[in-house]
């Protein structure tokens, strides 16, 4: 497939690097990838945690401690960039300024301290994106693409790969754990309140109904992190496929909120996220089960692989003019 990813520890001299810095809600995160040839490298991934829900207020507008917060991270992530030599610099916002009533204001911030402008992805741009990046596992029997961020998820039907047919629903595991957890883990209690808010959003939602697929593709950082906790708890190895199965994830969930067995598994796998790994895995729970599926393809590639891969195309495009 013309413009398809490999994943790289190094890249060759001649490749060009360019970097795609992603604001969302919860994090600023950082792809520095290779293109050379048509053909395109993951180099380096990394992210910052920069949480700003807090500093939000009931009308949707980001304070200035929020601004001056997600200013002083991208400056973080900008002296990293400045030394790598990267060709171009082509920054995202998936959910950062979707919602904000006071977007203008933080895009315009951003601008002033970073250099940056971000283009803001709608719902479905972000789905599509997702799916570009993912557009090899199609092959797959009835599959649908899963992508479970921190404020919204999407979804895609690769039997209709068109961007006016995805679906992005306006929560996520860090929405989840605003809403419904007071500690960093969600009790068994707000587990219930959780599933139930669950199936009434599904329910509500036009989504196709149960039997519809047999396989679901994730993608993004909190599935790569919740996957690593299903190989270490299953003692599966290192493999290309990276499976699960939705049974045995189902086992772990109930593993996982259990307070004497989760700590160690998830601080050796995925400290960093923490408090998202119950959230993450009670939503996949819930949309597998939803769906009806029972077996999970975990890739290592999400949106911004999949607008670095567009980009690419389009400036393939231009110089060919």
């Amino acid at each position: 497939m013309r413009g398809d990813f490999r994943l790289s520890r190094g890249g060759s001299i001649e490749m060009k690097k360019y970097a795609i810095i992603d604001f969302s809600l919860g994090s600023i995160s950082l792809l520095i990838a290779g293109a050379e040839d048509g053909s395109q490298e993951v180099l380096f991934k990394t992210y910052v945690q920069c949480i700003i829900s807090e500093y939000i207020t009931h009308s949707g507008k980001l304070k200035e401690k929020g601004i001056e917060k997600i200013c002083l991270e991208a400056q973080n992530i900008m002296k990293s960039v400045e030394k790598l030599n990267v060709e171009e610099i082509y920054p995202i916002s998936t959910t950062l300024l979707r919602n904000l009533e006071n977007r203008d204001e933080v895009k315009a911030a951003i601008k002033e301290r970073t250099g940056l402008d971000p283009v803001s992805l709608s719902g479905r741009e972000e789905a599509f994106a997702a799916y570009y990046a993912n557009e090899r596992y199609k092959i797959l029997e009835k599959a649908i693409l899963i992508d479970i961020g921190g404020s919204s998820t999407e979804i895609c039907d690769y039997q209709k790969a068109f961007k006016e047919a995805m679906v992005s629903l306006d929560f996520g595991a860090e929405t989840i754990l605003a809403e419904f957890v007071k500690e960093v883990y969600p009790s068994d209690d707000e587990e219930k309140d959780i599933r139930e808010f669950l199936e009434k959003k599904l329910s509500e939602r036009d989504l196709a109904s149960i039997g519809m697929y047999e396989n679901a593709v994730l993608a993004g950082s909190n599935a790569n992190a919740l996957y690593k906790i299903y190989c270490d708890y299953y003692e599966i190895g290192k493999s290309d496929e990276r499976l699960m199965q939705t049974k045995k994830l189902q086992k772990l969930v109930k593993v996982l909120m259990n307070e004497k067995k989760r700590s160690a598994l998830i601080l050796r796998n995925a400290p960093e996220k923490l408090h998202l790994i119950l959230p993450t895995a009670i939503l996949l729970k819930s949309l597998l089960t939803h769906y009806g599926i029972s077996n999970i393809t975990v890739s290592n590639l999400g949106v911004k692989e999949g607008w670095f891969r567009l980009q690419m195309e389009k400036k393939g495009k231009d110089d060919n003019r």
